[in-house]
């Protein structure tokens, strides 16, 4: 199980936010000089002592590792230090570390690994942005198949710190201690899955440096959203809880919908109706029980269902064709000021057409929940991972955007985002898309502010997904969603 700070809810910064945050001290050898006195206190916390191997870069990086194997070698640590690169290239801070060290570095090759106990990775921090070296990367692949576990300071090296991405190498680290904030590359695939646990340490940035960052990003978690949940009070009725309308798909394409359907009153939704082409009518009548169906033959009558005034949120997309006649439905919803969400069918249809859509939900409550590829279909000039997309996207479009993937982006115009960690992989099954838009329809529809209700739909949808486990299938979820429900309520009480 992975760790964070204390309050669980650390910044999750860029490289580019990390650097002015490191630049905002006039005394950069006193943040180095923290550092490495945080690393030998963790690895005094979560270690006995025992030989070990630390492997210093030329970089800031090395400079942390060179104090931590001071203090390590002053709590009578038995240390061996190897440094990989130009010794030459050493300077500055880094260099004052180095000449402060009671202790001479010696080649990789010299070393016995067999007596080593413990590894610290102080080769690169966040500046590494191309591949590693194959010295590098033989030192990396040889303790990283050692038995003995390995430290990571800032980052595995090797991991992308603003992107995740693998550059050649990295070994798994059983703990990262990492400073001031989460960085993008702890969280982001595959960097995610190459440690274990993490520790972010204060070295000396104050709260005031921090609260001037933006974009404002962090992981998705209860912190946000618990308090603004919706639970029904003792005089509630199945309106006053709610009205969700799910607009449904052509006969040939109704599962997506009752998929919706359910998921929406199961999340909170008192009632939910589908509006239902007249053709289609008969498959939602047999197999829909607790939800309303309302059929329509043309716009008009399509109008006359959605313009119920006691309708809260209206979703579209889950089943819908990608033809012009939807984008006239989604106009017609837009104009009822309901909130409003665009899932599937309804983000697509806008392909080569994103003027269109930016001018129909200027000012609206809307909530948009495309996967990668439907972003990139509407908006194919954004670039970068994926919380960068979001952020972009949302401001683009002025609206809370959910970037569906392994990890899940819920994004705000006002340049905020909440990150929903990877690991429900089970999810990666057909509907559970349709579930998850269901969900946040059923949130809207209790007046749940639009970006809380999105990360909280976000969240429930992952914990069942961890839940339930594997072979689950898109009807599971909304089964399940009073189990995980309790255990918050039990939370919340």
């Amino acid at each position: 199980m992975k760790i964070y700070n204390k309050l669980n809810t650390p910044l999750i910064l860029n490289k580019t936010s990390s650097y002015i945050v490191e630049q905002s001290t006039s005394n950069s050898f006193k943040l180095m000089l923290n550092a490495g006195k945080k690393i030998a206190k963790q690895i005094c916390s979560n270690y006995k002592k025992r030989k070990t191997l630390i492997i210093c870069g030329v970089g800031g990086n090395g400079g942390d590792g060179f104090v931590a194997a001071q203090e390590l070698l002053n709590k009578n640590w038995e240390i061996d230090l190897v440094i990989i690169g130009n010794k030459s290239n050493i300077k500055g801070d880094s260099l004052k570390a180095l000449n402060k060290l009671k202790v001479t570095s010696r080649k990789f090759e010299d070393i016995n690994l067999n007596e080593i106990e413990l590894f610290v990775d102080a080769l690169f921090g966040l500046g590494l942005s191309r591949n590693i070296s194959k010295e590098t990367y033989k030192v990396l692949n040889i303790i990283d198949k050692h038995n003995a576990p390995i430290v990571a300071v800032d980052i595995p090296s090797g991991v992308d710190s603003n992107t995740g991405e693998i550059l050649g190498y990295a070994a798994y680290c059983e703990l990262v201690i990492t400073f001031t904030s989460l960085k993008y590359g702890h969280i982001l695939l595959p960097g995610y899955e190459k440690y274990k646990k993490i520790k972010v340490e204060n070295i000396g940035i104050t709260k005031s440096t921090l609260e001037k960052i933006s974009p404002k990003i962090n992981i998705n978690n209860k912190t946000y959203w618990l308090k603004d949940i919706k639970w029904p009070k003792m005089n509630d009725h199945k309106y006053s809880r709610g009205y969700s309308l799910i607009i449904g798909g052509p006969k040939n394409m109704t599962g997506a919908a009752r998929l919706a359907a359910k998921s929406a009153q199961r999340s909170g939704s008192g009632i939910v109706c589908v509006a239902s082409e007249k053709d289609a009518e008969q498959i939602y009548f047999v197999s829909l029980l607790s939800q309303i169906v309302k059929s329509y033959k043309n716009m008009r009558e399509f109008r006359n269902i959605i313009d119920d005034k006691r309708i809260n949120s209206i979703l579209i997309g889950p089943g819908l064709c990608e033809n012009n006649n939807s984008i006239l439905k989604i106009k017609s919803i837009l104009k009822t000021n309901k909130s409003i969400v665009l899932d599937a069918g309804a983000i697509s249809c806008f392909r080569g057409k994103l003027h269109i859509l930016k001018n129909i939900i200027s000012d609206k409550e809307v909530v948009i929940t495309p996967h990668e590829g439907e972003l990139k279909a509407i908006m194919p000039h954004i670039e970068g991972n994926c919380i960068d997309k979001a952020l972009k996207a949302s401001s683009e479009l002025n609206c809370i955007v959910v970037l569906k993937g392994a990890t899940t982006v819920i994004a705000s115009p006002n340049n905020k985002a909440l990150v929903n960690l990877a690991g429900a992989k089970w999810l990666s099954s057909a509907g559970t898309g349709d579930v998850l838009a269901g969900i946040i329809c059923g949130l809207l529809s209790n007046k749940m502010e639009r970006f809380l209700a999105s990360a909280f739909g976000v969240w429930l949808h992952s914990e069942i997904g961890k839940y339930l486990g594997p072979a689950l299938t898109a009807e599971d979820i909304p089964k399940n969603i009073n189990i995980v429900y309790k255990k918050l309520l039990k939370t919340y009480n």
